[in-house]
């Protein structure tokens, strides 16, 4: 059973703040698979393939908004998985909720919380996955100094980083943070992404 909890962290830089955050109401635009698939951003079977899977693991996808990504996710990771949905929007999560009743794979939970203090125990995920929502918060170093607090050693976290929003100055001191914490394996970056994948030692 995972563990759920509130913690607190230290703020961010200055310069790193102030990032763009999708409003609610924009949810089920951007999470268009007919949209994304036109202005060629993503497909989701396809760019789940880094996520790795193995039996009884947790997944922690942090910023689900209008759930992109995670219907895929569900089926990617499989039964005898468990996947955690989090957003700070309680009606996200349950708009989420019943958008995926009945689709098959990992066990969902659906949490609204906040990203720059995960509601996970120390150690507690296997996976941790930001489609895009890394680049939304207010404080994005205090949401990578989380990811390291609840990733689990040999733990996985997965980065997909929107490059219009998240400029190269408010880039540069979180991507050297990461680099600090946790081994790259894993780097691509396109004119409109940015896609990291590390491991925790």
């Amino acid at each position: 059973m995972t563990d759920l909890r509130t913690t607190t962290t230290p703020p961010a830089q200055p310069d790193v703040r102030g990032g763009w955050r999708t409003p609610d109401r924009l949810y089920r635009l951007i999470s268009s698979p007919v949209l994304r698939m036109i202005l060629g951003w993503d497909l989701p079977r396809h760019d789940l393939r880094v996520v790795s899977r193995r039996p009884g693991s947790v997944c922690l996808e942090v910023g689900s908004g209008g759930g992109f990504y995670t219907s895929a996710l569900k089926t990617h990771l499989g039964s005898g998985n468990d996947l955690i949905a989090l957003d700070p929007s309680p009606s996200a999560m349950q708009a989420l909720q019943h958008q995926l009743d009945g689709v098959p794979g990992a066990r969902v939970s659906y949490v609204a919380g906040d990203g720059c203090k995960l509601p996970l125990a120390d150690d507690q995920a296997d996976t941790l996955f930001y489609g895009y929502s890394l680049e939304e918060m207010p404080d994005p170093l205090a949401a990578v100094r989380e990811a390291h607090r609840v990733l689990r050693p040999g733990g996985e976290l997965v980065l997909f980083l929107w490059r219009p929003v998240f400029t190269r100055h408010r880039r540069r001191p979180v991507v050297a943070l990461l680099d600090e914490l946790f081994e790259r394996r894993r780097s691509s970056a396109g004119p409109q992404n940015i896609r990291l994948v590390y491991r925790k030692s």
